[in-house]
């Protein structure tokens, strides 16, 4: 005898692969996702609150210090003594080619913009350099160096109106020694955060 279906058994078998069908493609009714933490700038790169200022892990010990900052925000300027490194006054500069580039606008308060470094002058890009005077003092290695951030970031922050400038971790840095000024054979590591007066 042939198991051949019969109709009845089709109109059953039709029914509950449409009815399987119909729950399968049924939408889950779920709770609306809860929005997310909002993260630290850079994906998890916190800006710091208080100034500092590393060379080689080495704090500046000197109390002396000159900050300024113009009208634009696109150039940084911090003059201290690093005696416990053996330096004298170093110099760090922190600036844009672009000397129209309005930063103290593109920057929202409460908020933050990271700039890539560059050592390529070009006055229509928005990167930015670094770089750092050292008046080493110390005997065998004294003299006039003159160092460049070869990559990296600096984020820029406002709070309360005040510009922040923070190097992403420690920038490597490529240096010349007064007087052979084309020959960039020394290096650093520098790091530091610093607000407008």
């Amino acid at each position: 005898m042939n198991n051949i279906p019969t109709p009845m058994y089709m109109k059953h078998a039709i029914l509950l692969l449409a009815a399987l069908t119909l729950f399968s493609c049924a939408k889950e009714d779920t709770a609306p996702d809860a929005p997310a933490a909002p993260s630290a700038p850079g994906g998890g790169f916190t800006i710091p609150t208080t100034s500092f200022w590393r060379i080689n892990s080495v704090n500046n010990g000197g109390s002396a210090e000159i900050v300024s900052v113009n009208n634009l925000g696109n150039s940084m300027g911090l003059n201290k003594p690093f005696p416990d490194a053996g330096y004298g006054y170093c110099q760090l500069r922190v600036y844009f080619d672009n000397s129209n580039l309005d930063i103290r606008t593109l920057v929202p308060e409460g908020g933050s913009i990271a700039y890539p470094i560059t050592i390529n002058s070009d006055v229509g890009n928005d990167s930015i350099r670094v770089q750092l005077d050292v008046v080493d003092q110390n005997s065998g290695t004294s003299g006039y160096y003159f160092y460049r951030a070869t990559g990296g970031k600096v984020y820029i922050s406002k709070s309360n109106g005040k510009l922040r400038y923070s190097s992403e971790g420690a920038l490597p840095m490529s240096g010349v020694k007064y007087p052979a000024m084309q020959e960039y054979l020394y290096s650093c590591q520098l790091e530091f955060s610093q607000v407008q007066p």
